[in-house]
């Protein structure tokens, strides 16, 4: 019955069509999107781990008007079915989740305020300082994962890694979908950015919830006989709004984060590094990380669109934890373009991964394998 039930997921995933359009309505005004279906399948490989499967569709909707060179309004929306793991009743036993993309559970009353689905709206000016020198001003709704902590190979969870663990610096607690401004200076491969954003603390039990981020970034890019890399530093710190391991008085998160991306063979092979701590004065799952991994275009099986990844990421937990030591994560995909006309392209993806979080006491650790497949349109 069980594996009656994979096929038929497997099939809706790949036969259930998702209508996409390209409406290019003027030189000025764009809208652009994806429709992405994911199902996956996690199998017990170490400790309370139970056999699940799940599986989520998404559809996201970007419109963007440029009245003149230099100014944009911009909005993003997303409509999804189903929560995949990432809902409370799904059973899931890890930390990490599978699939960082945002989903049902994430869509409604984001962040804690009764808005749902508009997950960013803004505006933004630039001011042409000198040729290549500019910088840039925004504000509104916005997105502090599309400024700090960037990277070529691991930074998209629609066409890239798909574990939270290999998409951005978990410990970095990178706010989305909230009120914000930021600055970006550019001066040719050299930027300096700069973020401050107003979220919510999803920490019920607290009596102040709302909690201000402020991160930093200086970044550049680098050109090389054997490609393209790019090397950035980051910094981030709340003000004390978060809970303490053992008073009532509240903690800020603060920490510094690496993101590294290098071409190792150009346009062929590309490797990444990531790093990040993070003070263990409040209560935080994890105080140190690092991840790593590499990137092979298709092009040297004649098919320049398609592409693997392999990556692994280490987290470790402050002593503080009683519970938990670390958690590890090995993920490997290979994505296959199945079409591509005018604006209009599909492509799919199969990933593996195995996931571990190793407890103090060895009896509760757990490890599973997570399988899946996902499926993307894109215009």
């Amino acid at each position: 019955m069980r594996s009656l039930r994979y096929v038929f997921a497997v099939f809706c995933i790949l036969f259930v069509p998702f209508n996409s359009y390209a409406v290019d309505i003027t030189d000025k005004l764009s809208i652009s999107g994806a429709a992405t279906g994911v199902y996956q399948w996690l199998n017990k490989a170490q400790g309370d781990v139970h056999n699940k499967d799940r599986g989520s569709a998404v559809i996201d909707f970007n419109v963007s008007f440029k009245p003149t060179e230099n100014d944009e309004f911009f909005l993003r929306a997303s409509f999804a079915k189903g929560s995949g793991f990432h809902s409370e009743n799904s059973g899931y036993p890890f930390k990490l989740s599978p699939n960082a993309d945002d989903l049902f559970v994430d869509l409604r009353n984001m962040n804690g305020h009764s808005r749902d689905h508009l997950q960013e709206l803004w505006y933004s000016h630039k001011f042409p300082i000198q040729k290549d020198i500019s910088l840039k001003l925004t504000a509104g709704i916005i997105d502090s994962t599309t400024l700090i902590d960037d990277n070529a190979y691991a930074a998209d969870e629609i066409t890239q890694f798909m574990n939270e663990a290999l998409v951005h610096n978990p410990l970095a607690n990178l706010p989305s979908y909230d009120g914000g401004v930021a600055a970006e200076f550019e001066w040719d491969k050299f930027h300096v950015r700069l973020v401050g954003m107003r979220s919510k603390n999803d920490n019920e039990d607290m009596d102040v919830r709302h909690y201000n981020w402020f991160g930093a970034q200086v970044g550049y890019k680098l050109e090389t006989p054997i490609g393209e890399g790019n090397y950035r530093v980051y910094a981030y710190t709340t003000n004390k709004r978060f809970e303490n391991w053992d008073t009532d008085a509240y903690k800020a998160l603060k920490g510094i984060g690496v993101s590294f991306d290098q071409q190792l063979i150009k346009d062929i092979l590309g490797a990444f590094f990531r790093a990040g701590w993070q003070d263990d004065s409040a209560k935080v799952n994890y105080n140190r990380m690092y991840s790593i991994g590499l990137n092979l275009n298709g092009s040297v099986w004649g098919r320049k669109d398609d592409e693997v990844g392999v990556g692994y990421a280490y987290l470790k937990s402050p002593s503080k934890n009683e519970e938990l030591n670390n958690s590890q994560v090995f993920e490997g995909y290979i994505k296959f373009k199945l079409f591509s006309y005018k604006s209009l392209s599909s492509d799919i993806t199969f990933d593996y991964q195995y996931i571990r979080d190793k407890d103090r006491d060895s009896e509760n650790t757990k490890a599973g394998n997570v399988y899946g497949v996902r499926l993307n349109f894109n215009f």
